[in-house]
């Protein structure tokens, strides 16, 4: 199956009617997909885990809410960032296993095929991630989901309910963050 927004469209009034297997598909198209991005977002592979899950029963409840107005994976992930934040706010404190987030995250990313040129792209990886998490969350979403997500500028202006060029200007400033956070290490 494609992964065009008729489908998705198609899938979502379905489910809104009742069908199970219709909502199944999306979450196939999509858990891996979200669940990266609250992995981001989050920090921690086990509340990353929790927070798609809840993401999608929260989908599964709110159906009827859906409107076709947003892609599907924008609506989905407002959900889920919603989910992520009330998880961060009732946690008392914040832990990160390093480990387990970019072991998570290497599933995701191909390997390359020379055993130099890939331990090089995960040592980068490694930085790349260390310096996103240390950038200020308005800042670490946005540059997640457009540069991560895949998100367009407006699909991350909605997911984010700003405006185009307050989500732009959030993706300049977070780059720009972290290139100044990753350039001492490429001169090293």
């Amino acid at each position: 199956m494609s992964n065009s927004g008729d489908d998705d469209g198609s899938l979502i009034r379905a489910a809104q009617n009742g069908d199970v297997e219709a909502f199944a598909e999306i979450v196939r198209r999509y858990e891996r997909r979200l669940r990266l991005v609250l992995l981001r977002v989050l920090g921690d592979e086990r509340d990353a885990e929790e927070a798609t899950q809840d993401a999608f029963v929260q989908a599964w409840r709110n159906l009827d809410r859906y409107r076709g107005e947003a892609a599907v994976f924008t609506w989905l992930y407002r959900i889920g960032v919603n989910e992520a934040l009330a998880r961060r706010r009732r946690k008392r404190l914040e832990t990160v296993d390093l480990e387990a987030s970019e072991s998570e995250s290497a599933r995701y990313v191909r390997r390359d095929t020379q055993p130099e040129a890939s331990a090089e792209s995960a040592a980068v990886r490694t930085q790349v991630m260390a310096a996103l998490r240390t950038l200020p969350e308005d800042y670490r979403e946005a540059v997640v989901l457009r540069d991560i997500a895949g998100l367009s500028n407006d699909e991350v202006a909605e997911a984010l309910g700003l405006s185009v060029a307050a989500a732009k200007s959030r993706i300049h400033r977070g780059r720009l963050q972290l290139r100044a956070l990753l350039e001492p290490l490429a001169e090293s």
